[in-house]
């Protein structure tokens, strides 16, 4: 009975305890059931479904039977109808004025406009539509109330039937006011619940449509498994199926659990009005991960309650902090007093594609100021600070500390002394203990003060100033620890190797600091440097999966990445490499005497840098300086993120740095960090967790390569944020790992003995193929991560299974893969390929396709011209050697944009919103051009694109029925219906761009 008190209290702890009588006893007795029915065998799939509506029912949600699209429909216009009663004066909505409805609320819409229009904006409130009525008056339909949870209704149906090409049927949905919201799907204990996220993709692909467009969330469960996930127009990623928790981080996994937890109707109304975020550069919906929704709650109520204390978030680096503190920010403008909500952030760890999503992320002001100026234009914030329009401000704390420390804004500013402001401040582990917090705290006396950091200063790592985390900001609102992101799946553990290059008499050098021995001349030697970028460059295909991924390197010092820079130049110019290396650092302002000197032996960083930037426009024929230095800067941060491996020419292999790049910057594509320099604490930690970003499966972690003796400061680094427990975070060692894969290896042998013996398994059915592709699966996961090591060799395993016999072996899961797709009829039947998660990414490079290209031109830079030139041909190039058919329909599309429009744009305009209008006018223009050309009128065309958006297909009688009333006789009927029915196909087919 533990499993029962369990569930019991972690009920109570979700609802009010109103509720809590009426659910006791329902509990106990579904928990005593549920042990008797598994006692007489395992839970059936429709046994989990019925004691899932049952658990539904008893935390509040009504039971609907809809059997069919139509019911679903029906039943919406019946509580549309009530919910409005008042609006419609007693008349409800007749079938021209719901269809109407329809249109405005679905239409042309795609996915992340209709979660926009569900949840409203500050101008736009939740859930409300207007229409014309059959008399010509204007009508103001509410649809969905996302301020108070109670003035909704929650319902549940199951086995609602689709009939499309394929007939689905789906297992769980809730409705909202009658609107689908929610997509459960179940399968049985013991199945692995993936199965469930193939079967919801394939039932989205194949059959959401209408009301079901407004499915916002999709959960999966096998009862003991259970996870959820945002809709999305694009392809769904699993690796974003989340985890729901408690407070504390403690799984809610089992569907007892899940449910009384997340779907209580307040905690689930929250989810869907309040913890969602609309990326509009990327056109998708966000949905929050259970520690951003707790830390978000823990600071509006401590600035509800408490508004005298200040409180900090310890979320470990890459958990998605910045969406949290955003969400923290927008709640807190809506939710409080306070005259200003201010974000601040760091200036060194704002790069330009993080100024971007924070642009994405939050609309324009009234007073039209981007959400995040990078400039160092201070009148900018000056104005928003001053403005009434603008309660959330987004700034750095340099320009914060300029502004209130300029004698001709002071007067201007001299307001903000006794109202209340309230600061949400990002990477406070570094950027609040220095002189700016303390003149931000003097002039915003009467100001709250909430910090971010995934490495807090502790007693263990306290600075000079003597001052921790906590004494800065009162008291830990929610932490989130690296070793819970790593069990979570949010970020990936580090496989570390250390590798000794200079040795004294018994014992390899740690550090610098040995006494009696000058080691900085020893680790600076040439020789060494020589000896470490040959290892790097030796080693460095193996480590990234040929390229696939990208590096960077940090040292000591400007003076040693110069060296390092020159050691690689010389050694790829002797061994003809087209490895892509170079470095960025900023430069001392002391130097600046020196250059006054113009003499040779006053050789500075930045003359030395000015060379390495010469070398990188002549590489990817740009023309920058270090005049131009945060357009250098941008368009390596540009490079580094979008490293592809199809497209070596574009991109950068490996950064030599000294600090910058190592706090701050967020990118998949990052997979190692070599170390030659001492590393220690938060430094370390920070550094370390640039590499491990959850990509796909061919990233099994983030490489760490040291080329110093850092084991003692990783191992205390990795203690004291993982609080006390590191068993997370490293992953396993080299011998750990070769005792897998033999274990792997047997385990194929045991299925196929050789390649060869694959295709006999093809004629013995889908099972024994199956067992193969799950058994070689493994070998490949375990290969994949033990790869990396210095001590892997295929000799090793020779004995076992061969270089030659794994890519034979790879050529036979290909055509497993290939076979079982072709066998997939799709429909009612169940397809295998729903139970396997093919791993076809640890064998592929990545797809130049539509949705990579649309990714490339929403990233253009605008802010530099060098830099919007580069980007612009970069994908011109691209388009240009496309084999994708799918993208080279739409080449011509994008090749005018590029041309046409990118050169206009500010640098503050959102290009995927400039696309989307430049696509939707082609479009217009096409389907005029179409109209005028073969005299039809157009809003026929309209509604078959209409129809075939919805549907799939045209409607013939309606196109014959038209024409009919357009005077054309018959035979004239049958040539338009096949020439709209062709158009209708390539149009919509060509103006996809998800």
């Amino acid at each position: 009975m533990v499993g029962c008190i369990f569930i019991g209290i972690v009920y109570l702890n979700s609802l009010s305890y109103d509720n809590i009588k009426k659910n006791i006893s329902y509990y106990i007795f579904e928990s005593v059931r549920g042990l008797v029915s598994m006692s007489e065998g395992y839970e059936s799939e429709a046994l989990l479904e019925k004691r899932f509506m049952n658990r539904l029912n008893a935390i509040g949600y009504k039971t609907v039977k809809i059997s069919d699209e139509k019911q679903l429909t029906d039943h919406f216009r019946t509580l549309l109808n009530e919910r409005n009663d008042e609006r419609l004066k007693g008349t409800p909505l007749s079938d021209t004025e719901f269809s109407r409805v329809l249109h405005q609320m679905v239409g042309t819409r795609n996915i992340f406009e209709i979660a926009q229009l569900l949840r409203g904006s500050d101008i736009q409130p939740y859930g409300k539509i207007v229409i014309q009525r059959d008399d010509n008056s204007q009508l103001y339909l509410e649809f969905f109330d996302g301020h108070d949870y109670q003035n909704n209704t929650y319902e549940v149906t199951h086995q609602v039937t689709i009939n499309t090409k394929y007939v689905n049927r789906y297992d769980v949905t809730i409705l909202i006011n009658g609107l689908p919201i929610v997509q459960i799907e179940l399968k049985r204990r013991g199945v692995d619940f993936s199965e469930a996220f193939h079967q919801i993709i394939r039932y989205r692909d194949e059959s959401f449509r209408q009301l079901y467009r407004f499915v916002q969330l999709f959960v999966v469960s096998n009862g003991d498994g259970t996870r959820y996930f945002a809709n999305g127009d694009g392809k769904l990623n699993s690796n974003f199926m989340f985890y729901w928790t408690d407070r504390q981080n403690n799984w809610l996994n089992d569907i007892d659990a899940f449910t009384s937890s997340f779907f209580v109707p307040e905690r689930l109304h929250s989810m869907i009005a309040k913890y969602t975020i609309f990326d509009n550069d990327n056109q998708r919906m966000l949905i929050m991960r259970p520690y951003q929704v707790y830390a978000t709650e823990a600071i509006v109520n401590q600035a509800k309650h408490h508004p005298e204390k200040n409180g900090f978030i310890w979320h470990t680096t890459g958990s998605g902090k910045t969406i949290t503190a955003f969400k923290s920010a927008q709640r807190l403008t809506r939710e409080t007093d306070a005259e200003k909500v201010i974000f601040l952030i760091d200036r060194s760890d704002l790069d330009l594609q993080t100024a971007k999503n924070f642009n994405s992320y939050l609309p324009k002001s009234v007073t039209n100021q981007p959400a995040l100026d990078r400039t160092d234009d201070t009148r900018s914030l000056v104005k928003q600070l001053r403005s009434k329009d603008d309660p959330l401000i987004i700034s750095t704390i340099q320009k914060m500390n300029v502004a209130i420390s300029h004698s001709k804004y002071k007067k201007v500013l001299s307001q903000f002394h006794d109202q209340r402001v309230i600061f949400i401040e990002d990477e406070a582990h570094r950027s609040q203990f220095g002189e700016m917090r303390k003149n931000i705290n003097n002039w915003f006396k009467n100001s709250e003060h909430f910090g971010f950091t995934g490495t807090p200063i502790f007693s263990e790592n306290i600075g000079a100033d003597g001052r921790t985390t906590e004494t800065l900001y009162d008291e830990e609102l929610h932490h989130y620890l690296i070793k819970d992101a790593i069990r979570d799946h949010n970020v990936l553990g580090f496989s570390v190797q250390y590798i000794g290059t200079i040795k004294g008499k018994d014992t390899t050098i740690a550090d610098e600091k040995v006494p009696g021995i000058d080691t900085k001349a020893a680790f600076e030697s040439p020789e060494r440097l020589k000896q470490v970028a040959t290892h790097i460059m030796l080693n460095h295909d193996n480590v990234t999966k040929n390229r696939q991924y990208n590096a960077i390197f940090t040292v000591s010092s400007t003076n040693m990445a110069l060296k390092y820079y020159e050691v690689f130049k010389k050694l790829k110019e002797e061994s003809h490499s087209d490895l892509k290396i170079t470095t960025i650092f900023t430069w001392a302002e002391n130097e600046k005497d020196a250059e006054k000197k113009q003499d040779e032996k006053f050789k500075t960083s930045r003359h030395g840098l000015d060379a390495v930037i010469d070398d990188y426009n002549h590489q990817y024929g740009t023309a920058f300086s270090t005049d131009k230095f945060s357009d250098y800067f941008g368009d390596i941060s540009k490079r580094m993120k979008e490293h592809n491996a199809q497209t070596p020419d574009d991109n950068i292999d490996i950064l030599i740095v000294v600090n910058m790049f190592l706090t701050g910057f967020d990118s998949p594509k990052l997979s190692t960090l070599y170390v030659d320099r001492r590393l220690q604490w938060q430094g370390l930690l920070q550094a370390f967790s640039r590499t491990n970003r959850i990509e796909k499966q061919s990233k099994p972690f983030g490489n760490i390569i040291c080329y110093r003796n850092i084991k003692k400061e990783t191992d205390d680094a990795i203690k004291l944020f993982s609080g006390g427990s590191g068993n997370f975070v490293v992953v396993p060692s080299y011998q750990e790992l070769a005792d897998q894969f033999d274990d792997k290896i047997k385990r194929l042998k045991e299925v196929a003995i050789t390649p060869g013996d694959v295709d006999d398994l093809h004629n013995q059915g889908e099972d024994k193929l199956k067992d193969f592709v799950l058994a070689f699966r493994d070998v490949l996961r375990v290969q994949n991560k033990i790869r990396v090591y210095d001590d892997f060799s295929w000799d090793k395993f020779e004995n076992q299974l061969s270089e030659q016999e794994m890519e034979q072996y790879r050529s036979k899961y290909f055509a497993a893969h290939q076979a079982l797709e072709q066998e997939d009829g799709g429909g009612e039947k169940a397809s295998i390929l729903d139970d396997i998660d093919f791993e076809i990414e640890l064998l592929e490079t990545d797809k130049i396709d539509v949705e990579y290209i649309m990714n490339l031109i929403k990233s253009i830079n605008l802010g530099s011209k060098e830099s919007k030139k580069s980007d612009t041909n970069k994908i011109k190039r691209m388009l240009n050697n496309a084999d994708n058919p799918e993208l080279k329909s739409k080449a011509d599309l994008l090749a005018d944009f590029l041309d046409q429009i990118i050169p206009k744009l500010q640098s503050d305009a959102n290009v995927s919103n400039e696309l989307n209008k430049y696509l939707a006018k082609r479009r217009q223009n096409e389907i005029q051009q179409f109209s005028e050309k073969n005299k039809i009128p157009l809003d026929i065309i309209d509604h078959q694109l209409s129809d075939y958006d919805f549907y799939g297909r045209t409607n013939s009688q309606e196109v014959m029925r038209a024409l009919s009333e357009a005077g054309y006789d018959f035979k004239q009927k049958i040539t338009i219906k096949k020439r709209i029915k062709s158009f209708v196909q390539k149009t919509i087919k060509r103006f996809a761009m998800s």
